[in-house]
Parts: structure tokens; sequence; C-alpha cells
């Protein structure tokens, strides 16, 4: 990681912010400085949609109380990143990220199916959030008497896309 060159360059709490100069190769222990904690934010920011808010609408349409979708959810949430925890422990053993790691399963040309397949979901998933924040920005809008046409709705995709850039 390289320091920064001004001593402007530093975080509101006085550390220092550093450029992350790993790419796919394998991170030595001494690079190695998140804990949760610090972890926790990051993950956070990338999992937290407003997909959750319809699966709670959608549970809740199904006839079942509150009591029962909320311990649906919740069972749901555990055992889904109960598996991606356990897959993501081979990155931590082997010190490099999981796709890299499933060539030594797949070789090389083998593990290019698990990464397309890996890149449509994750082009999908984006897809799928930014049209769902758009509609539901337009849906808010349009019930306050703000708008909510074709306009509230590119305005909001410009600002969901900048948002998900930034």
């Amino acid at each position: 990681m390289t320091q920064p060159q001004h001593p402007q360059d530093s975080g509101a709490d006085g550390r220092q912010i550093q450029l992350e100069t790993h790419g796919l190769d394998v991170i030595g222990d001494a690079d190695r400085k998140g804990t949760p904690r610090h972890l926790f934010w990051p993950w956070f920011a990338a999992n937290v949609s407003v997909l959750g808010l319809s699966y709670g609408a959608f549970a809740l349409g199904f006839g079942i109380s509150f009591w029962q979708a909320l311990a649906a959810g919740s069972l749901g949430i555990v055992a889904s990143f109960l598996l991606c925890g356990l897959i993501a422990v081979a990155g931590k053993r082997g010190s490099a990220p999981t796709m890299v790691l499933s060539r030594a399963a797949y070789g090389v040309r083998g593990n290019r199916l698990p990464s397309l397949i890996s890149w449509i979901l994750t082009v999908g998933w984006e897809t799928a959030l930014a049209s769902l924040a758009t509609l539901a920005t337009a849906t808010v809008f349009s019930r306050l008497g703000w708008g909510g046409g074709t306009e509230t709705k590119a305005v909001a995709l410009l600002v969901v896309a900048a948002l998900t850039v930034v």
C-alpha cells in the first residue's frame, strides 16, 4: 500500500488514506489489516438494497403474519449468508479471491464458465436493483404529487447509477 503524498490526505479520524495496490495476487499476512468491525460497513453497503423491502412486502402478501415473515426472512438470510461465508473461507485460506482459487478445481479454461455465470449474476443483480430503486423513487414521488413520470424516472436512474458507481 502506498502512503499519501500530502498531509491533508488523511481521513476524518486521523488515519491516512491508503491506495489498494493488490489485484489478484496473493495477499500476505502482513497486509491483512481488516477486522470484522472495519469490514462491516463495506460489506453492509454492498448488500443493503431496496430489494429487501420488496421481499418483506412479498412475504406479507402471502397472508402470513408479520412474525412468520420475520422468522422466514431471518432464516433465509442466515442460511444464504452462511453458505456465502463457507465458500469465502477458501479465499481467506488461499489468500486470493474465490474466483481465482476456482482455477485450481476447473483449470484456467474450465473456469471460464463459472466466471461468466458470476459476471452475468453480478450484472443482473445490479440491473435489477437499479431498476427497482428507480421505479421505487418514481412511485414515491408520484404518491407525494411531485411528478413520477418519465423525467422523474430518468433523473432517478441517473442518481441511482451515480450512487452505485460512487
